[in-house]
């Protein structure tokens, strides 16, 4: 290929990219009601499914109520007892024998409903450094303690 050639092919191509860009944003304006029909099936659809189509403000007035709603529940059922409820402790005494790795003790955690999630936990102890400093022992443990508290007690920290 001479330059001739190639000069002549590089003009077609940008001929064309300019009547495809020219026909692309000139054309638009008329798919604009092709798209409202197409939302509009959409919804009629999903209507016929049994959902419902709600807007965002018709979303966020219906979720208001509902908070007004539960609100004077809560507080009646504060009132009765006197106090909120409280969700129930629960302690465990941790062993923690030679050769235990972080995970199975925050396994034996999670099966004892001291932590909500072992790998979580797992994951606590080994970024802030905590499972390399972990003592051999028994440890007084409760759900009530956060990551921190339970690390700092089984640890020299």
């Amino acid at each position: 290929m001479n330059k001739r050639n190639t000069r002549a092919f590089s003009f077609g191509i940008l001929i064309t990219v300019l009547i495809m860009g020219t026909v692309y944003f000139f054309d638009r304006d008329d798919a604009s009601p092709n798209m409202q029909k197409g939302v509009e099936a959409a919804k009629q659809l999903v209507i016929q499914e049994g959902y419902m189509v709600l807007t965002q403000e018709e979303y966020a007035n219906l979720q208001e109520k509902i908070k007004n709603a539960s609100k004077p529940e809560t507080a009646q059922k504060e009132q009765k007892t006197g106090k909120a409820q409280e969700e129930p402790s629960s302690s465990y005494q941790l062993e923690i024998v030679s050769g235990m790795t972080p995970g199975e003790i925050a396994e034996q955690l999670k099966n004892k409903n001291i932590v909500n999630d072992a790998e979580e936990f797992g994951r606590y102890l080994e970024e802030y450094g905590y499972s390399k400093k972990i003592q051999l022992g028994t440890f007084e443990l409760s759900s009530q303690m956060s990551y921190q508290d339970i690390a700092k007690l089984i640890t020299k920290s």
